[in-house]
């Protein structure tokens, strides 16, 4: 029998045995090219460590050579020969070459067509996670899929290659060394939050599972993913973009591929898929066509499969959270209205309950009064591990996400925060009026005179919303408030360059005769400058793209306070 020769070499340089032809894009780890053995002239692609002082960076060469060398998976390159054993021994600039696979990078390939098909891009992407099921039955997690790691053999999609294990995760070779949780691993491709710099899961499959769902995603858009959520909590699917290019490639399959990347692209890993071969078999069954005169059966059982995702479920159950905790919050106020001898009256509107929060409004008022007295807007919100309570903008409960409490600590929080709220109204005849919960963010001044010591302390001019009390509704106050601050962007100038107040109209009036002639029917704004100078006036129009534009008119002219910007 003829004994196989061993891949392991002694040297201390690859310059004695190989001669470079021709340099190619390398890795994070190394340098790279196509090179020839000066022995028998045999092609090879050769790889060179960049950091070779590293202790580390040596051993995970050795680690990435053992996995050509071990691994005899199809589609993975052989390794040809390599000194990178010698790791420990700061004399030798460790090497590595493998079988040299003639094809192009799933990158150039992806950049010279104008688009891919969804049975295509499906055919790629099932080559490679029949890499990955190999490479995780042997206890590899390559952990850096992306386009520049695959090769398609011949430019043909069904010859995929996949290379690059210079950042895997195996436990086959014998180095004393982990990734430390403060590192941070993985690509720029599709960064993913287990990968992170001091997360403890950076060995879980779930992870290649997750790169090759950013696969097929690439190929079926030519856009990366990038991150698992963006600024506004969308998966890349969901992004305005992506969503056009998925409907034009697959739309008879839209609804399971869609499904498909809900569960993919799963922010915890729980959530996604749980091994490779759910995520082929998913694929698979998007696949099928659908039989004509399909049974009822058949139909809901279709339907099922795009609606029972593991996305889909965990909204539902979020979604039965948030409601449970704004109900909660009710049942204090009704029981404080029952401990008041049910001498204040209740009522409530834009009950509203999504994936990302619960809000509510409720109104106090006296029995048979239609003026409220004091109005709350309640939000519900997830952040992190946690649920929020906020009322009137202000976070006054917190507890955790998985397993809410609403104990003596909730019923306390809430019922502090009201019995105060109601006393100041009742008993205050300067308190704010109910709609000085619509500015959100930051609560209005109740009187000029406050406003201007914190103008003149910000230095700012003060834009003031001002009512009529006389009028119906206060001058449809709620009505005009609601539409002009609706916007998030519009408060946010608003705050930014002015100091707010929302003060009747006597308070303007013993100032200023700027109202004097002016109909109050409808409640106004007015600009004063830091001596509550009046500067203009108009009526608060009830529409969100209007008011962002005036408030952001008035921004430019007031910038620093005191008067129109020179």
């Amino acid at each position: 029998m003829i004994e196989k020769q061993s891949s392991w070499v002694d040297d201390q340089t690859w310059k004695t045995r190989w001669e470079k032809i021709e340099e190619l894009d390398g890795g994070g780890q190394g340098e790279a090219y196509r090179a020839r053995r000066r022995s028998d002239g045999k092609i090879g692609f050769l790889k060179i460590i960049k950091s070779k002082n590293v202790a580390e960076r040596r051993a995970r060469f050795f680690r990435e050579a053992t996995a050509y060398d071990s691994f005899g998976i199809d589609r993975i390159p052989r390794l040809i020969e390599s000194n990178a054993h010698r790791h420990a021994d700061d004399s030798v600039t460790p090497f590595i070459v493998t079988e040299f696979i003639v094809g192009t990078t799933l990158r150039s390939w992806r950049e010279s067509q104008a688009s891919v098909s969804i049975e295509t891009a499906v055919t790629i992407t099932s080559r490679l996670l029949d890499i990955l099921q190999a490479c995780h039955a042997q206890g590899c997690v390559h952990r850096d899929v992306k386009p520049d790691n695959i090769i398609l053999e011949g430019g043909t999609s069904a010859r995929v290659w996949l290379l690059d294990f210079g950042i895997s995760y195996h436990n086959l070779a014998d180095i004393d060394f982990q990734t430390e949780h403060w590192q941070e691993v993985g690509n720029r491709f599709l960064r993913l939050p287990e990968l992170s710099a001091g997360s403890v899961s950076k060995q879980d499959p779930r992870s290649d599972i997750c790169f090759a769902a950013g696969i097929l995603f690439y190929l079926l858009t030519g856009d990366h993913p990038d991150v698992l959520e963006d600024s506004e909590g969308r998966l890349p699917h969901q992004r305005t973009g992506a969503m056009v290019k998925l409907q034009h490639c697959a739309s008879p399959r839209l609804a399971w591929l869609l499904a498909l990347f809900d569960d993919a692209f799963a922010t915890r890993m729980v959530n996604r898929f749980a091994s490779v071969q759910a995520m082929r078999e998913r694929m698979e069954r998007m696949m099928q066509d659908q039989p004509p005169g399909s049974s009822a059966d058949e139909d809901l059982a279709a339907l099922r499969e795009v609606l029972d995702t593991n996305a889909n479920r965990r909204l539902t159950a979020t979604i039965a959270k948030l409601s449970d905790a704004l109900g909660k919050v009710q049942q204090v106020f009704n029981q404080v209205r029952q401990s008041v001898g049910g001498n204040l009256a209740i009522s409530q509107t834009g009950w509203a309950v999504t994936g990302e929060g619960g809000q509510n409004t409720l109104y106090w008022s006296l029995p048979g009064s239609t003026d409220r007295l004091l109005s709350v807007t309640y939000e519900i919100v997830p952040a992190g591990d946690e649920l929020l309570l906020r009322l009137s903008g202000e976070t006054v409960y917190r507890t955790e996400l998985a397993e809410p409490v609403y104990g003596d600590d909730f019923q306390n929080a809430v019922l502090t925060w009201l019995a105060a709220r109601l006393r100041t109204v009742l008993t205050d005849p300067n308190a704010l009026p109910p709609e000085a919960d619509i500015f959100r963010e930051n609560r209005p001044f109740g009187s000029l005179e406050a406003a201007a010591e914190e103008a003149g302390r910000r230095n700012r001019a003060i834009l003031a919303f001002v009512y009529d009390p006389t009028q119906p509704e206060r001058g449809k106050l709620q009505w005009a408030l609601d539409y002009f601050l609706q916007n998030r962007r519009t408060r946010d100038i608003m705050n930014g360059a002015f100091v707010t107040a929302l003060v009747p109209l006597a308070a303007i009036a013993s100032i200023s005769e700027i109202l004097t002639q002016q109909s109050m029917e409808q409640s106004r704004w007015v600009i004063l400058d830091q001596r509550l100078r009046p500067l203009e006036q108009q009526v608060i129009y009830a529409n969100p793209q209007e008011a962002e534009r005036i408030v952001g008119e008035l921004a430019d002219r007031y910038a620093f306070g005191s008067g129109p910007s020179t």
